[in-house]
């Protein structure tokens, strides 16, 4: 026992002098967080593995990230380098990063969302892409390297591709004989006025009580993002969240306040939507969708992949739900708008130029063409380069998702979207409960969200003046 005791002292002391040793001078230490990640390599090793099944523990959220690494390491091998790699939520993951910011501790390379980028950006933070792509990758990136740029400059890399889009379910369409109300030539663009009348049709009572059963729409607004699930009303109104430079809201003009009148009236005076819309969450809505019990909601990138494995496991029933892509409908001789995003690794800037090199070098490596198709097949996403396109090749509905990409808004990521979230939630709340007029509520969110906005930026200018 004594002896144990001896060797276990030893071991702890072993292990001390490990954990006190500095670290190797050569060695180059990067740090990568991503907010984006799925289980395994490809995402699909546990497609039909039960949940307890003990082969769910040989994967790990990091998989991909850590063959990227190895990858991304073998191309120095005259170089010691160390990537940290640190996976974050989608909950917590933005506080975290601001924190970290702001003490000055960012990581190297961050993947986070377009906006993120944008926002550290504006306040010098980022190193910038422009002289280290080749005018082959700009063009490969196409429309998504826009989404990047700040006063001239391009601050992130495209990476993982999404889109918000609209779904109707065709079963429903053709119990009420409503299928030619849909859009179907082209883009399948339509018009606000088409839209009401095919969530008119689509609003019933299913069983005779007298109650209605079925809703031609419905949409969350609590706990849900409005860039994604309002504002593509607002743009089809020919209305903007914020100006150009993404300092400022002007959601509450003419044509805001008539978009907000609409999405007000769907409940209250066409009864198309749920009464009490304004208590609604996601998975309310989901909900009713896989009940078969709406006619008409939003999709994004991965709807067509959840929908398959909701089939899989039995939470939809087969025959229930037929899905049929569209776009949000806008006003006549006005195009949709619709959230796009490029989730991107950008680099934050770097003193130690060799740290700035391989902080640089890795995100290129990450968003190359073979990456690219790893994550969208991964995660049923939109590739953000052409050259990956042909991941979706033998996809039409994928196909028509990519189509549709193309009428992405840069107001629908600017940097203050996120964190004015509950401001604007709880604006179109009091709105579509009419505890005040869509002018009102327009007005009132304007006044306190650029009060936010600028203290916010004295602050930052502050911190970074001293």
């Amino acid at each position: 026992m004594a002896k144990l005791l001896l060797i276990g002292m030893i071991l702890l002391g072993l292990c001390a002098c490990a954990a006190d040793a500095p670290p190797d001078e050569d060695e180059i230490r990067l740090m990568l967080w991503t907010q984006d990640y799925w289980v395994g390599v490809t995402g699909h090793e546990l497609v039909g593995v039960p949940l307890d099944d003990p082969r769910r523990a040989q994967y790990t959220v990091k998989d991909w990230y850590n063959k990227v690494v190895r990858d991304f390491k073998a191309l120095y091998p005259d170089r010691k380098i160390h990537i940290d790699i640190e996976t974050l939520d989608w909950t917590n993951g933005f506080q975290k990063i601001d924190i970290a910011v702001a003490s000055g501790r960012p990581p190297d390379i961050l993947i986070s969302t377009s906006g993120i980028a944008l926002k550290y950006a504006r306040f010098g933070l980022l190193e910038a892409f422009d002289d280290h792509l080749s005018e082959e990758d700009i063009r490969d990136f196409g429309p998504f390297y826009g989404f990047s740029e700040y006063e001239g400059k391009h601050y992130f890399l495209p990476f993982i591709g999404g889109n918000r889009y609209m779904i109707a379910n065709l079963e429903v369409f053709r119990e009420r004989g409503a299928t030619h109300l849909l859009p179907s030539e082209g883009d399948r663009l339509w018009t606000f006025e088409q839209f009401l009348a095919a969530a008119r049709a689509t609003t019933f009572d299913r069983d005779g009580d007298g109650e209605i059963d079925v809703y031609g729409f419905a949409m969350p607004f609590q706990r849900n993002s409005p860039q994604q699930d309002q504002m593509p009303f607002f743009w089809g109104h020919g209305a903007r969240q914020f100006n150009d430079s993404g300092d400022s809201l002007v959601i509450n003009s003419e044509e805001g306040v008539n978009a907000l009148q609409f999405m007000v009236d769907l409940e209250h005076v066409h009864g198309v939507v749920p009464a009490g819309s304004a208590g609604l969450r996601t998975n309310d809505v989901t909900d009713l969708w896989t009940a078969g019990r709406l006619a008409m909601r939003q999709a994004f990138h991965g709807t067509r992949l959840s929908f398959e494995r909701a089939l899989e496991t039995g939470r939809i029933k087969e025959g229930v739900i037929e899905l049929y892509p569209m776009m949000y409908p806008s006003l006549p001789g006005l195009d949709p708008a619709a959230f796009v995003v490029a989730d991107s690794p950008c680099v934050f800037r770097q003193e130690d130029e060799e740290k700035r090199e391989l902080s640089i070098a890795l995100a290129k490596f990450l968003t190359n063409t073979q990456h690219e198709r790893e994550a969208a097949y991964a995660m049923s996403t939109l590739p953000t380069r052409y050259s990956a396109l042909d991941v979706w090749d033998d996809d039409p509905f994928q196909q028509y998702v990519l189509r549709v990409a193309r009428y992405g808004t840069k107001d629908a990521i600017q940097g203050y979207g996120i964190p004015l979230v509950s401001m604007t939630l709880s604006a179109f709340q009091a709105a579509m409960s009419r505890q005040a007029t869509p002018r009102k509520a327009l007005d009132d969110l304007a006044r306190r969200g650029n009060r936010f906005i600028r203290r916010d930026i004295e602050r930052r200018l502050r911190a970074g003046a001293e």
